[in-house]
């Protein structure tokens, strides 16, 4: 009797261990779907992308601010919200699963005017969650014209299994340029 209660257990202690590591496969799949449904959204308006170090990184804004709690995190006021993006590719090796956000990033950010070579904003991207998680905060362009974007992006401050994840990357730059157009509302 012993041997058969034994048995039950380890067989549900089994079957709860593959049931875990089959939902957080699944995790990164839910996280890309939401980061897409995001996007079908229209409001984003693109600025850039690129994939590098195991992640697809996005430049984009909304053309109008967004009401950020702390303030101090982002909320100030501007006229878009600016957001980076950040998901996991397949190919990445600091053990997250394919379309899974990046967290704990320090993400900087300049734009510069390039029709006047004026550096308009300079600042940092925080962490935030709406519909998921990115990096983001309100910016103010101060005129419809042709921008860079700037970002530079620090590896995650987060801790890792040596053995069983390889070192993050070194401090990566990124530059695109946009035409920006103020909005008529």
């Amino acid at each position: 009797m012993k041997k058969l209660i034994l048995l039950f257990f380890v067989s549900l202690v089994i079957l709860l261990l593959s049931t875990a590591c089959t939902n957080q496969g699944d995790k990164g799949s839910e996280q890309q779907e939401k980061h897409e449904q995001h996007e079908e959204v229209g409001e984003d308006v693109t600025i850039g992308q690129v994939n590098k170090n195991g992640m697809e990184i996005n430049a984009v804004y909304m053309p109008h601010s967004v009401k950020v709690e702390p303030v101090e995190h982002g909320g100030k006021e501007g006229n878009i919200h600016l957001e980076a993006d950040i998901h996991a590719t397949e190919d990445n090796t600091f053990g997250f699963h394919k379309g899974e956000w990046i967290p704990y990033l320090t993400i900087k950010y300049g734009i510069r005017n390039i029709d006047t070579n004026k550096v308009v904003e300079e600042g940092q991207l925080y962490q935030m969650v709406a519909g998921d998680p990115h990096y983001a905060s309100n910016v103010y362009i101060p005129e419809s014209g042709n921008y860079e974007l700037t970002y530079e992006i620090s590896a995650p401050d987060l801790a890792r299994h040596a053995e069983d994840v390889k070192g993050f990357y070194e401090p990566m730059k990124f530059n695109w340029k946009f035409k920006f157009e103020e909005s008529k509302e």
